[in-house]
């Protein structure tokens, strides 16, 4: 019987004959089989040892094997227990069977039957078993395109037990510290990943539209409605919807995500009946949704509903040990889709990356090392760095840290240099959450997106 083959039995039995005989059996099938005269010899050895499985005969001296089997639904209540008797009193079986025991073999012993039983009821330890194996395995693999860290690999486990569960997933962690690929790693790894995964950014959704692009809408439920739109919540039918941004949630229509979380049932604009969609949730924010809420900027019921699970990615300048893994792997990536080649990576280039400051984190690391694979010659070093990061544009004002400063332009200066300069140190204070910097500029959110391309930002 392989399934035995790792296990560790616990043998109680009072004849010291048959006990010998019977261990010695079943050591040719188990990894060890410990052996106990009576109960109380055998809570010593759980104990000491933690076997897999125990197997005992009922009636003993000092305490017998229902007494022993009391004991350990108390002291060790997962430990499957096998009664092995030549006695077949009603009262025993019945008490065994309250007992919650896992099988029974009588006396005389045959040793095939005896293998079966006891590969029967050792199944959910063997299945437990190889479950923590797998899930140690994935931990590892998500660890590793992570970035391999000890930081990472906490993320990661949390990620792995989230994906097995339906409840809803809080990604913290600043502008481009990856929250968007954990997301769709846990959808990968989660029961619904065979379904779309759609991913949502709410910060760029205009407020006047967010409802019908998220909900839908019928024909003419506002002015330009001139069809019925599904909305995005419905094409991630039966798989997951990531909502990234979700702090810049208008507080009115918070109230209709609050019951779409919790019913998975939501009405269209225009519509009166409701609509029910079965997917799994995954939101993200680089802000404190609690702090929102305590100041009233987020709904605490919400919040409580998003964050059954949070996990918090750490900036990249504080879990610098995973720069050197990551580098390379999107020197791959970018190999990969270039088709070709790429220089050598010399440990001074990486020396010279891990002191950058990394305000824009991960992506911002991603887009630098697809600037040194272009640009570099036969090999990456610390010069070929350096000429990068100091050629390379500003981070995006979404990464810029609140109150990083902005100097007004010197005097003389334009109208226009000055309304840049209103807009880049606003975008920066909203973290570059574009609804927001309207709402707080009081603008109509076109006019807004209209300034800040006719101003370069």
């Amino acid at each position: 019987m392989n399934e035995l083959a790792e296990l560790t039995i616990l043998l109680v039995e009072d004849e010291d004959e048959l006990r010998r005989k019977t261990a010695a059996f079943l050591g040719l099938s188990c990894k060890e089989v410990l052996t106990a005269a009576n109960g109380r010899e055998a809570l010593e050895l759980i104990a000491a040892h933690r076997p897999d499985l125990l197997l005992s005969d009922i009636r003993m001296p000092v305490m017998d094997g229902l007494a022993l089997a009391t004991r350990l639904r108390i002291e060790a209540p997962t430990l499957p227990i096998v009664f092995c008797t030549a006695f077949t009193e009603t009262d025993y079986l019945l008490k065994a069977i309250e007992l919650g025991i896992a099988g029974f073999i009588r006396k005389p012993v045959d040793g095939t039957e005896l293998l079966r039983t006891l590969a029967r009821a050792a199944l959910p330890v063997i299945q437990a078993r190889r479950l923590t194996g797998l899930t140690e395995n994935t931990i590892a693999t998500l660890t590793a395109r992570l970035g391999g860290t000890p930081a990472m690999r906490q993320a990661a486990s949390q990620a792995v037990q989230a994906a097995a569960t339906p409840f809803a997933v809080l990604l913290h962690g600043e502008t481009g510290s990856g929250k968007s690929h954990l997301a769709a790693l846990i959808h990968d790894l989660s029961p619904w990943r065979n379904g779309p995964f759609v991913s949502v950014n709410l910060g760029a959704l205009p407020e006047q539209l967010a409802e019908s692009e998220l909900f839908g809408h019928v024909r003419g439920a506002f002015t330009g409605a001139d069809r019925t739109t599904a909305g995005l919540v419905t094409t991630a039918e039966g798989g997951t919807l990531f909502l990234d941004d979700i702090d810049t949630v208008p507080l009115g229509l918070q109230a209709k995500l609050l019951r779409f979380v919790e019913e998975k049932c939501f009405i269209p604009v225009g519509e009166t009946a409701p609509r029910c969609v079965q997917c799994r949730i995954i939101t993200a924010t680089n802000r404190d949704l609690h702090e929102l809420a305590d100041r009233h900027e987020f709904r605490e019921d919400l919040y409580y509903r998003l964050a059954d699970l949070v996990i918090t990615l750490p900036p990249l300048r504080e879990n610098r040990e995973a720069i050197e893994p990551l580098v390379r792997s999107f020197l791959r990536q970018t190999g990969d889709e270039l088709g070709r080649v790429l220089p050598a990576l010399e440990q001074s280039a990486v020396d010279a990356l891990t002191e950058l400051p990394w305000q824009g984190n991960i992506r911002q690391l991603k887009s630098i090392v697809r600037r040194l694979a272009i640009t570099a010659g036969p090999a990456i070093d610390a010069a070929t760095v350096a000429f990068v990061a100091t050629a390379s544009p500003l981070p995006p004002m979404d990464v810029v840290p609140v109150g990083a400063e902005f100097p007004p332009p010197p005097f003389p200066c334009t109208l226009v240099e000055i309304e840049k300069w209103l807009f880049t140190r606003a975008m920066a204070h909203c973290d570059g959450a574009r609804m927001k910097c309207a709402r707080m500029l009081d603008l109509n959110y076109n006019t807004f997106r209209a300034t800040l391309k006719r101003l370069g930002i």
